[in-house]
C-alpha cells in the first residue's frame, strides 16, 4: 500500500474534524458559563468587588475564546 493512500485513510473527513472542534467549542463554552456563574454567586454571597471583576474578566476572556474557536470551525468546515 502507498504511503498516500495510507495517509488518506488515517486523515479524518472534515465533517468529523468540524463536529470535533464544535463539541470543544461547547464545552468551553458551557465551562465558561459555569465559572462566570460561580464568581458571580460568590460576589453576592461574600459582598466581594473581586469576585465581580473576575467574573466580569471570565465573561470577556469566554467570548474571545469563543471567537477563536468560531474561526477556527469556519476554517475546519471550508477545508475540502
Amino acid at each position: 500500500m502507498p504511503v498516500t493512500a495510507w495517509k488518506a485513510m488515517s486523515t479524518p473527513a472534515p465533517d468529523q474534524r468540524a463536529r470535533a472542534v464544535a463539541r470543544q467549542r461547547r464545552i468551553t463554552r458551557v465551562g465558561l458559563a459555569v465559572l462566570t456563574t460561580v464568581l458571580f454567586v460568590a460576589a453576592i454571597s461574600f459582598r466581594e468587588l473581586e469576585f465581580i471583576t473576575a467574573a466580569l474578566l471570565t465573561g470577556v476572556a469566554g467570548v474571545a475564546l469563543d471567537v477563536r474557536q468560531t474561526k477556527k470551525l469556519a476554517r475546519t468546515r471550508a477545508q475540502p
